[in-house]
């Protein structure tokens, strides 16, 4: 296959193929350079790749898997027992250059390890961080990590995580010298666990970041920094919350049934204004540090916001984000 190819978990997610084999077809329309390596448990799926007219697309190929990975399963158990699972070989794809990545929507945890394991970390890297660009009152976007992958992290690990943060930033958002920013319970330098004070000493001695300090959970979304750095633990809740502010936030709006038609034209200039902090619209977490690209997407992601992710790491196999990260990191250790 020609072009761009992703390698797709079909049974990840709350809703599986029902959701992945639609935006397989959505994608492959959207992007005309793009291929897809389908994996997944043919019994369950091939009656949706007729449905959508999948069957014979020169651009899709569907490869039996004889497992999957459930969302409840311990991440050990996975990595031990499931090598005959859609998520394994589609993140295999990658390694064995198949795919330039993988996509899924499934476990968080087994995906992780999975990863880490077929893929390694990028030299000088320890862990990899699940990482978003959060949109933001600037429209600029917010680097933010990590969102799950570790909920705990070490200073140096933090410190690490706020590298990969401003090489993402400076190449792909174009932001010159990137604001770095640890998140806390305050500004104050001197709030804050040892380990956040410990990474904030770290990243205060780095001559090769723009480190302003601490922000808070209310700065996330306000353009205080370019790349916010906490552990996955406090990023997992911190993007849940922002989530869950949105759908109350969109009920509110357009959930009115009085005066409906009277409010339809306002509710519709409310609805523009606000689109872009649409969770579906930023779905899809890069694990960041990896010798390749691997996207998770939303466990209750719709065909739409699955789109996204694909669309993510189509753009980021264009862009060779591990390369750049690799190289840019043999730079800084250089200068």
């Amino acid at each position: 296959m020609e072009g761009i190819t992703v390698a797709l978990d079909l049974m990840g997610g709350d809703f599986g193929p029902r959701v992945s084999v639609p935006a397989i077809k959505q994608a492959l329309a959207f992007y005309s350079d793009l291929n897809v390596l389908a994996f997944g448990k043919e019994d369950l799926v091939l009656d949706l790749f007729r449905k959508e007219k999948l069957t014979g697309n020169s651009r899709v190929e569907l490869i039996n898997t004889a497992d999957a990975v459930e969302g409840n399963e311990n991440p050990i158990h996975a990595l031990r027992h499931k090598r005959q699972s859609s998520m394994w070989a589609a993140i295999e794809a990658v390694s064995t250059k198949k795919a330039m990545a993988a996509v899924s929507a499934g476990n968080t945890g087994a995906m992780v390890a999975i990863a880490n394991h077929l893929l390694g970390n990028i030299p000088g890297i320890h862990r990899s961080a699940l990482v978003k660009v959060l949109p933001t009152l600037n429209k600029k976007g917010t680097v933010f990590l990590d969102l799950g992958a570790n909920l705990y992290c070490d200073q140096d690990t933090l410190f690490q995580f706020a590298l990969m943060g401003s090489i993402l930033a400076s190449d792909y958002l174009n932001i010159e010298n990137p604001r770095v920013a640890v998140l806390n319970v305050g500004r104050e330098a001197i709030k804050g666990t040892d380990v956040i004070q410990g990474a904030s000493a770290l990243l205060s001695q780095c001559k090769n970041l723009n480190y302003i300090g601490f922000v808070e959970g209310n700065d996330i979304f306000g353009s205080a920094a370019d790349v916010i750095v906490t552990d996955g633990f406090s990023g997992n809740i911190a993007l849940k919350t922002a989530e869950g502010l949105y759908r109350v936030i969109e009920q509110r709006l357009y959930g009115f049934s009085v005066l409906h038609k009277l409010l339809k034209p306002i509710k519709y200039l409310l609805k523009k204004r606000i689109t872009d902090m649409q969770p579906d619209e930023f779905n899809g977490s890069s694990l960041l540090g990896l010798n390749g690209v691997v996207v998770k997407s939303h466990g209750a992601a719709d065909c739409n916001a699955l789109v996204s992710a694909i669309a993510q790491a189509r753009s980021e196999s264009i862009n060779q984000v591990p390369k750049h990260i690799a190289d840019c990191l043999v730079k800084l250790k250089g200068a």
